[in-house]
């Protein structure tokens, strides 16, 4: 917790996500045990105390407004997904994810089959989380089962996964997943926390009440100003000018 709060108070994150916590806040633990000044926790526990392992849990600043939306767990995944609001009229899905690597391929179906759920609104989305998936490919986007699966839900929704290099051992196994009209920025994977890497990221957030005024403004040195004075030496001006006062002269120069 020690190494948590360091990071929290350090590097001053907006959302610091954690998977495999070993805490249990269902009986073992109570949330002011791990509250950080400043931050919302939001937590999904496993269903029972069998097994080794702890639940997930996502802490974020309060002015970003928090509000969770989904909590999945079963023995071998969990799913914490909670909206947040950036900027006012602006809603982006963050999604926390695990994946236990010995998931059935109906374990798998009803995992990817909540994470469809929650893709199916058109707010911007960032999943991130274990996945637990070394083989597949992320050159190619290609992989065989059980990886096909994770292909295949971000195929169908347009999203693009960011990691490329291993986050335990050798292997690709966290990612940070968001939709199109998202950017990642800066992404690092840096220090151990357990047995796996700590990834670093910023998020490009847009202000959509901020928009771009463009102003049309004229290249005079791009003019043609040979056959301007041809144009203009053209006219007959004792004609054009007979019996007009001063206003009205001017007047008529405008219009030429």
């Amino acid at each position: 917790m020690s190494q948590l709060q360091a990071i929290a108070s350090t590097l001053s994150h907006d959302i610091i996500a954690i998977n495999e916590t070993w805490l249990e806040f269902n009986g073992r633990h109570l949330p002011a045990e791990v509250s950080i000044k400043g931050y919302v926790l939001h937590n999904v526990d496993k269903p029972s105390h069998s097994n080794r392992g702890g639940g997930s849990l996502i802490y974020v600043k309060e002015k970003l407004q928090p509000q969770i939306k989904t909590k999945q767990a079963t023995e071998k995944s969990k799913i914490l997904h909670l909206n947040i609001k950036p900027h006012p009229g602006q809603t982006i899905k963050i999604v926390l994810v695990y994946r236990n690597p010995t998931c059935t391929a109906i374990e798998d179906d009803e995992f990817y089959d909540c994470l469809d759920i929650i893709l199916s609104t058109p707010h911007e989305t960032l999943i991130m989380g274990d996945f637990n998936l070394p083989h597949i490919n992320w050159t190619t986007r290609q992989s065989q089962a059980p990886g096909s699966k994770l292909i295949d839900l971000m195929n169908t929704n347009s999203l693009q996964q960011h990691v490329n290099e291993p986050t335990r051992r050798n292997n690709i196994l966290n990612l940070v997943i968001t939709t199109t009209d998202l950017s990642i920025n800066g992404l690092e994977v840096t220090n151990k926390i357990g047995d796996h890497q700590m990834i670093d990221f910023s998020l490009e957030v847009q202000d959509p009440n901020t928009r771009t005024q463009h102003k049309q403004v004229l290249n005079y040195k791009r003019a043609n100003f040979e056959l301007m004075k041809e144009e203009l030496g053209s006219y007959n001006y004792e004609v054009l000018m007979n019996n007009k006062n001063a206003e009205e002269e001017t007047s008529r120069h405008l219009k030429l």
